[in-house]
């Protein structure tokens, strides 16, 4: 680096505002959307409240964390607020007209305790408590919920709903018939006021039922009450933070549900189109697609990696939804996948080169003070050294001492060109690292 502040412009809490920003435009779009629907409260203020006390929670636990653990468990106000609103925007809201037994509350007040025990939950445990093992293996989001309705577990993976009065997705699905699947599409996601008055035609057509799916859905994960609004969204924090952001997760994903919809048509029959619609805008797949299955912390470092995990994310989330009627299967095969990460990381490291390559650097931008942060395991590092060399393992194994690591990793071929260090996001020393790792190599031998 030609001046000793001068770093790419995405810092973590750059990252973390641009995400922030993301989920409060889709929990606007959810709440406006869903404002005249009413059963007591309006489900778009259950919403906005929810909202409001998922972050309120995890905020406030963060600060006091911090008081208590000091620098074991630093304030991140910026990932506190973000984690909140992925807790609020992953719960289901709003009881569909076809409701036979509400096994949880999915509207207000009583979905504000669930909501505000699972902020509280992912904070202690899987963002505090795991950040200091030295890395989280679990979506927070994704496994305190799972964690908080446990009790419940059986009925959420078997909703009563689910099995007796929606057909078996290992069926075929179609739009005609006495109880077409699309017909129960429109009962359990159009506007319940709507479907008691009969305003849904029946049997629906395709562009109603698909309005539905990419529109407006009024039950399910308020983050994925609008397919569209959650695709573009979600395309504009890629694209504003292209290479920090681990994209071939969500796009390996989306591929690979398409080709399992496809699958289970051709052994199942049915439209082909209905099947694919259901499980790629389904609320909890879409909105987990863009929004938590490429959390940093928790997904592969490598970009075949990611694509692994994108597909086994889809195949497991298929399989789920069409074998266990668990609609929100996506959650379960989350936490599933994200413990195969550290297998993953191993998988389609950069070959380490001894010739150097040009790499084209992200724009630079001077700071006059520079904040470090706990690694955000985003993999840019390794896309950017000349060597092709891994500065984040390299780091990891040089802190553990791991001389044999160090060597597998060609650590001695930093020339110390600084371009790790110039695009980390969280301003760790990896430079610094990688040459001190090489000079401990030259005492090994």
């Amino acid at each position: 680096m030609s001046k000793p502040k001068e770093y790419s412009w995405m810092t973590k809490d750059t990252l973390m505002s641009y995400t922030l920003v993301a989920l409060v435009t889709l929990a606007i779009i959810t709440t406006l959307l869903w404002w005249w629907t009413s059963t007591g409260w309006t489900l778009g203020a259950t919403v906005a409240v929810s909202c409001g006390i998922a972050v309120a929670v995890s905020i406030g636990l963060d600060y006091l964390l911090s008081l208590v653990l000091k620098e074991k468990a630093p304030l991140n106000t910026m990932s506190a607020a973000v984690f909140g609103l992925i807790v609020a925007l992953s719960y289901s809201y709003g009881t569909p007209a076809m409701v036979i037994v509400e096994v949880l509350p999915l509207m207000a007040p009583q979905a504000f305790i669930y909501v505000a025990a699972i902020a509280a939950v992912g904070m202690v445990i899987f963002k505090k408590a795991q950040g200091l093992l030295g890395r989280k293996y679990v979506n927070p989001a994704a496994a305190a919920k799972l964690l908080v309705l446990a009790p419940f577990l059986y009925q959420i993976l078997l909703p009563q709903d689910h099995a007796t009065n929606i057909p078996t997705l290992a069926t075929a699905l179609g739009y005609s018939g006495s109880a077409p699947f699309a017909g129960y599409m429109t009962s359990c996601f159009g506007r319940p006021d709507l479907v008691m008055q009969g305003a849904y035609p029946f049997p629906p057509s395709p562009s109603d039922v698909f309005m539905i799916f990419t529109v407006a859905k009024f039950h399910g994960w308020a983050g994925g009450a609008s397919s569209i609004a959650v695709i573009i969204v979600g395309l504009g924090l890629f694209l504003a933070a292209r290479r920090y952001i681990k994209w071939r997760i969500t796009l390996s994903y989306l591929v690979t549900v398409t080709a399992m919809a496809l699958i289970m048509t051709a052994i199942y029959g049915g439209d082909a189109l209905l099947r694919i619609g259901f499980h790629l805008f389904i609320g909890s797949s879409i909105f987990l697609a863009f929004f938590m299955a490429t959390d940093p912390a928790t997904t592969p470092l490598t970009h075949m990696g990611q694509g692994i995990f994108g597909l086994g994310l889809g195949v497991l989330t298929v399989l789920i939804q069409t074998y266990m009627n668990f609609f929100g299967g996506s959650i379960l095969a989350l936490v599933i996948m994200n413990l195969t990460t550290p297998l993953l990381d191993k998988v389609g490291l950069p070959k380490p080169k001894e010739a150097k390559r040009e790499v084209k650097l992200p724009k630079a931008q001077q700071f006059e003070t520079v904040k470090t942060t706990s690694c955000i395991r985003c993999g840019a590092c390794m896309y950017v050294c000349c060597h092709s060399l891994s500065p984040i393992l390299i780091k990891e194994a040089f802190d553990k001492g791991n001389v044999d690591a160090l060597r597998k990793l060609q650590a001695n071929l930093c020339d110390g060109c600084g371009h790790c260090s110039f695009v980390c996001p969280a301003r760790i020393d990896l430079k610094g690292s990688s040459l001190r790792a090489k000079a401990s190599l030259r005492t090994a031998k």
